[in-house]
């Protein structure tokens, strides 16, 4: 017996263009359309077994070796179950399930491993060249990206370009993961109503903006203007968290910003999946309910279900082994953390709601795991147990072990994977025209104000301390005239903060970044007349997307250098 495929190593499928078989011969016969069935074989004597797609049955013998022999003759091939013959076509079939292809081992070239590793050394280079000077270290790699990536220099291979995308969404995972480990939860519950209004704010404007704008101004169709509203109403998780200091995550602003891109990544998933009716229906099409439904009742179910889960897993682990040296050791820790991370992310993903959004819950998930065992720094108590570290035993291992690689390779790699993907050649001349400069300008402009927008809220809505709103804090007893002057200080300051932190939430919800362009490729079939190639629509909603990403990184990058943190 020769080896599979032949002397050559290589092997043949078989079409067959007329399949009108019995079951005996391991077909079933097809009850759709299409009925063509795809036999991979090997050649020689050997056996081979018959796959069949597009066919709505197969019969069970098909996962035997049932074709000992086989001729060909005349393009037919002969059963040696049957007498009966199929009229196939034989052809090169390399990648058929019986010839899989041998890989080899070759060192890559040198170009190759130059390009590659300048890649990644520019890519960190510039995030912390940025990082230094402007505080926004996310657009360093950003630029090489777009510099490396197919619309400029097209220096990178296309299968590294996927491997990178890849690796860099890892990095995305890892951004919001740390994110969830290091919220306030009192703080973030406390102030879910002023971060579900922010959100819905922060989506319902861009869309209804962009329905003014770009069908009444701009003369674009109906399902043009909502999708490309749509592929703006989303806030950039991932820039967001990026530029956002631990210590802020832990404010009043921090958490309302966390919890409303959080909101806002799980609505533009609704989105997504309402884009791709349109896409696939048209105007005509109708959405199906369960469409909207579904991920909004899954993310309110893990919303709830995973912190339920962690504080019974407490409940039920032995405090004892939650206090273990060993346990708490950034090892187990960090073997703890990726089982959580990648159970609650997949869970996350197949139950029908955002990868993201599971990336938050598992950092939360941790965080309340340990939080009745995790040293303190803060306890005016002399005798409490404190690690050396000081910190939560899992983010102690998070720093340890994955902050050197998230912060050098993976979040570069992710912003990097951002420009790649942006197409920027877009941006100058559509058909024959240089008008799409001005309108993406203008487009870009109000999407960036209506973002800012919601920064207004922190002013008006008033905090759990004090009740200071609008105008302030609330009168209590007229004050002792040597306290006044020490409380009209307190209320300016406050007054400040608060007119800062408005500013900051507002700034901080304006990059659009990988979910707009997530959106914008799902909609492309709206925004382009041939549903391919480049269109002004969608020439204008790219231009929406750089502005808003490096605009609104730019924009936090200043306040958080001026404020210091």
């Amino acid at each position: 017996m020769g080896s599979p495929g032949g002397p050559g190593g290589r092997g043949y499928g078989v079409r067959c263009l007329r399949p009108n078989s019995h079951p005996s011969d391991a077909i079933t016969e097809a009850k759709t359309e299409n009925r063509r069935a795809s036999l991979p074989i090997m050649v020689g004597n050997c056996d081979f077994r018959i796959g069949v797609s597009k066919c709505n049955a197969l019969h069970e013998v098909a996962s035997r070796p049932v074709f000992r022999h086989h001729q060909r003759r005349h393009n037919t091939f002969q059963s040696s179950l049957s007498s009966r013959q199929f009229e196939v076509q034989f052809f090169n079939a390399s990648n058929t399930l019986d010839s899989m292809p041998e890989t080899t081992y070759e060192a890559p070239s040198v170009p190759t491993l130059l390009t590659l590793s300048s890649f990644l050394y520019l890519n960190s280079a510039a995030s912390s060249l940025f990082d230094r000077l402007i505080h926004a270290n996310l657009l360093g790699p950003l630029f090489v990206g777009i510099i490396y990536g197919p619309q400029v220099a097209n220096i990178l291979p296309s299968d590294a370009l996927t491997t990178f995308i890849n690796v860099g969404y890892i990095g995305l995972l890892l951004i919001v993961f740390e994110a969830g480990l290091t919220t306030d939860l009192s703080l973030l519950v406390a102030n879910i109503a002023l971060s579900v209004v922010t959100a819905l704010t922060g989506i319902m404007f861009p869309i209804g903006f962009s329905f003014f704008l770009l069908y009444f101004g701009f003369g674009y169709t109906v399902l043009e203007a909502f999708a490309a509203g749509a592929s703006l109403s989303s806030t950039s998780l991932g820039t967001t968290l990026a530029l956002l200091p631990t210590r802020m995550r832990r404010t009043r602003v921090g958490a309302v910003l966390m919890s409303a891109a959080l909101l806002d990544d799980i609505v533009g998933l609704v989105i997504a999946a309402i884009i791709v009716q349109l896409a696939a229906n048209g105007s005509t099409g109708m959405v199906p309910w369960y469409v909207i439904v579904r991920p909004i009742l899954v993310s309110l179910a893990f919303a709830g279900g995973v912190p339920a889960l962690a504080y019974l897993v407490r409940a039920v682990v032995p405090e004892a082994l939650l206090r273990r040296p060993s346990f708490r050791a950034p090892p187990a820790q960090l073997l703890l953390l990726v089982a959580v991370l990648s159970g609650i992310v997949a869970g996350a993903n197949y139950a029908g709601t955002s990868e993201l959004f599971g990336a938050y819950l598992a950092g939360i998930f941790l965080s309340i795991l340990f939080e009745a065992v995790a040293p303190t720094s803060d306890s005016d108590s002399a005798s409490s147990v404190v690690t050396p570290a000081g910190v939560h035993p899992t983010l102690e291992a998070y720093e340890v072990l994955l902050t050197p690689v998230q912060n050098r390779l993976l979040a570069p790699l992710f912003f990097a994977s951002v420009g790649v993907a942006l197409p920027i050649r877009s941006l100058g001349r559509v058909e024959g025209s240089s008008a799409v400069v001005w309108k993406g300008i203008v487009f870009s402009i109000l999407m960036v104000l209506c973002k800012a927008v919601v920064g207004v809220w922190m002013l008006i809505w008033p905090d759990a301390a004090g009740g200071r709103g609008w105008f302030g804090s609330r009168r209590g007893p007229s004050p002792r005239h040597e306290d006044y002057e020490d409380r009209t200080q307190s209320e300016k300051d406050a007054r400040k903060s608060r007119r800062w932190s408005a500013a900051l939430l507002g700034m901080a919800m304006i990059p659009r970044g990988e979910i707009a362009l997530i959106v914008a490729q799902l909609a492309r079939p709206l925004l382009s007349p041939e549903g391919e190639g480049d269109s002004e629509p969608f020439a204008v909603v790219i231009w929406a997307i750089l502005v808003t990403t490096v605009g609104g990184a730019l924009g936090i990058g200043f306040m958080l250098g001026k404020r210091a943190f």
